[in-house]
C-alpha cells in the first residue's frame, strides 16, 4: 500500500495483547500484530546461518516454538522498556516503511492516569528517538465514544489486561467517577485453563498461553440465565502443533468468560462490571444519569463474544433501582407558536395637546401631527407587545376608568396619570383568558419525571468492529482540519511539557 502524503497523522495503538497501526483516515488499521517479542532458546550452531537477535509480533508468532515468548505489556503497563523500543521500530520502519518519519505527526493512544513520568518519556522517545514532527496522545475511551459519533456517554472497555469504566460527559473524562478494573481477556484465559484441567486436558506446550487465547477468542460466548445454560452434549476438536487433537466440551465456551460477571470464580473479591457501572454513576450528579444511560459504550477486544449486550442489559436492569429513581432529562418547550409581535394600538384622538418640545398649544382637530411653531412632532404611534400580560377584557376597555386613589373618572383613558391627583394609573388585570389563548400555552412544570422502569433509559452503542473501535475513533478524529492544531512539535514540548495534557473537548 502506498503511504500517504506527509502531513497525515500515523496513529499508533499498542495494547496488551494486539497492536493497531495506522494513518489517519483509513476504514482500519494497515497493520495488526501480537504485542509480543522473542529471543532464541538455544545458540545457533549451523554455520554461514544468520539469525536476528529478537523477533517481534508475527514473526515471533511463527517460531514461538523455539523463541522465549515475551509480553512487554502486561495489565496496561510497560513493564520491558527495551522490547517497548523494539515494537515502536517494528511499527515505523518494518511494516509502516515511512522513509522520513520527521514528516509525520504521531496520534499514540495510552490508558488513562497514566503517570506523568512514563507519558512524559514515552514523548521524549518519538521526538529524539524516532523524530516525529509533532505528537499528541490521547485517552482510549475518548476515542472509543468518537468512534460511534458521540460524545457523551459510559465507555465500556475491556482489553487484555485492564477493565475501564470510563464516564465522558461533552468530550471530558469524569476522572473522580472512573473505575479501574484488574478483570479482562487474560482472566478469561486463565479460567478457560482452569476449566480444561478441570476436564483432564492438559496442554503441553511452551505457546499454551497463545493456544488458550486462540481457542478462546474463536468460540467463547455469553449466556442470558447462567443459572439455566443451553444444555450442549457435543464437543469440539482442536489440532494442537505437535499434531496431537484434545476435544474441549462445548458449555466450557460460555462457563470461561463468566468471570467478567462473577469474579469471585477465580477468587477475586473485585467488583464486575454491572457493579462498577453503579458505583460510577452513583460518584455523579443525578442530572447526567440519563444521558450516561442512554448512552452506553461498548469497546475491546475482550467484549467481542456474542451475549455480552444482552445479559449487561439484564443485569444492569436488576441493579439499577437500588440507586433510586432516575430523572429524565428536561423537555424544552417550543416558543415557535408564540414569538412577540410589535402591534400599533388604535385610541382615540385629541382635539388639542401642548406640544412636548416647546409648550405651544396646538389645535389637532385637523389631523395635525406636528408643531407648526417648533416642528416637533406631538402624536407618537403607540406600541404594544402581544403577550399573555398585554391582554386586557374589552369591558374594562370601553368602560370608564376610574382613580384608585381619589375615585375620580378619567375621561381620558391613554391617560398614564390621574388629571386630578397625579398619581399613577395601573392597567387593569384581565378577567378571563381565552380558552383558546389557554389552549396554547404549554403548563409550567418543575421538574421532567422519573422513568418507570430502567430498561426504558438503558441504550448501548456497539462499533462495528469492537476490537478496533479505538483505531478508528483515532482514525476520525486524525482526519478532522480542526484536530491538527492540537499537535505538539518538540519545541513546544521543550518550552511547556503541559501541553501534552491538552483538552481536545473544544474541538467537540
Amino acid at each position: 500500500m502506498a503511504i500517504p502524503l506527509p502531513g497525515t497523522p500515523i496513529i499508533i495503538d499498542i495494547g496488551s495483547a494486539y497492536c493497531k497501526v495506522g494513518f489517519a483516515g483509513e476504514p482500519g488499521p494497515r497493520f495488526v500484530f501480537p504485542t509480543i517479542t522473542g529471543t532464541e532458546k538455544y545458540k545457533s550452531v549451523m554455520v554461514d546461518v544468520s539469525a536476528r537477535n529478537i523477533y517481534v509480533g508475527n514473526d515471533a508468532s511463527k517460531m514461538r516454538g523455539v523463541l522465549k515468548i515475551k509480553h512487554p505489556i502486561d495489565r496496561g503497563a510497560i513493564t520491558d522498556w527495551n522490547n517497548y523500543y523494539e515494537i515502536l521500530n517494528y511499527c515505523l520502519y518494518s511494516l509502516l516503511r515511512i522513509p522520513d518519519v520527521s514528516q509525520y505527526p504521531v496520534l499514540y493512544t495510552e490508558a488513562p492516569f497514566v503517570q506523568r513520568e512514563t507519558k512524559e518519556y514515552i514523548a521524549r522517545v518519538f521526538y529524539e528517538t524516532h523524530r516525529v514532527k509533532s505528537l499528541i496522545m490521547i485517552p482510549t475511551p475518548i476515542l472509543s465514544i468518537f468512534s460511534v459519533g458521540l460524545t457523551t456517554g459510559i465507555v465500556i472497555e475491556s482489553g487484555d489486561g485492564i477493565t475501564w469504566i470510563c464516564p465522558v460527559i461533552n468530550g471530558q473524562i469524569v476522572d473522580q467517577a472512573v473505575q479501574k478494573l484488574t478483570l479482562a481477556g487474560t482472566d478469561v484465559n486463565q479460567y478457560l485453563k482452569n476449566l480444561l484441567m478441570r476436564e483432564g486436558i492438559n496442554i503441553e506446550s511452551s505457546a499454551v498461553d497463545e493456544i488458550i487465547k486462540e481457542i478462546k477468542e474463536r468460540n467463547c460466548y455469553f449466556v442470558l440465565d447462567p443459572d439455566e445454560p443451553p444444555k450442549l452434549k457435543d464437543s469440539l476438536s482442536f489440532d494442537m502443533p505437535d499434531g496431537s487433537n484434545i476435544n474441549v466440551p462445548s458449555y466450557l465456551f460460555h462457563e470461561a468468560p463468566e468471570v467478567l460477571f462473577q469474579p469471585n470464580l477465580l477468587g477475586y473479591n473485585i467488583l464486575n462490571v454491572p457493579q462498577a457501572v453503579i458505583n460510577c454513576l452513583q460518584a455523579i450528579d443525578k442530572y447526567y444519569w440519563s444521558d450516561l444511560l442512554s448512552h452506553i459504550v461498548i469497546s475491546g477486544g475482550n467484549l467481542c463474544y456474542s451475549g455480552f449486550q444482552e445479559r449487561l442489559n439484564i443485569e444492569l436492569a436488576n441493579l439499577l433501582p437500588q440507586i433510586g429513581k432516575i430523572p429524565k432529562p428536561k423537555q424544552e418547550i417550543s416558543h415557535e407558536n408564540q414569538k412577540l409581535k410589535m402591534q400599533s394600538i388604535a385610541v382615540s384622538k385629541k382635539q388639542n395637546d401642548t406640544c412636548p418640545h416647546c409648550g405651544v398649544l396646538v389645535d389637532l382637530s385637523d389631523g395635525k401631527e406636528f408643531c407648526p411653531s417648533c416642528n416637533g412632532r406631538i402624536i407618537l404611534p403607540t406600541l404594544t407587545i402581544t403577550g399573555i400580560n398585554n391582554i386586557i377584557d374589552s369591558k374594562t376597555l370601553n368602560g370608564k376608568i376610574k382613580c384608585s386613589n381619589c375615585n375620580k373618572t378619567i375621561e381620558d383613558k391613554t391617560s398614564t396619570f390621574c388629571p386630578y391627583c397625579g398619581k399613577s394609573i395601573e392597567s387593569p388585570q384581565p378577567s378571563e383568558l381565552s380558552k383558546e389563548l389557554t389552549k396554547q400555552v404549554a403548563p409550567a412544570k418543575e421538574f421532567s419525571g422519573f422513568y418507570k422502569s430502567s430498561e426504558e433509559v438503558l441504550n448501548f452503542y456497539v462499533p462495528e468492529n469492537i476490537q478496533f473501535a479505538i483505531f478508528n475513533g483515532a482514525s476520525i478524529l486524525g482526519s478532522l482540519p480542526s484536530f491538527q492544531s492540537l499537535f505538539v512539535t518538540f519545541q513546544e514540548f521543550q518550552t511547556n511539557k503541559d501541553l501534552l495534557y491538552k483538552d481536545i473537548s473544544e474541538i467537540f
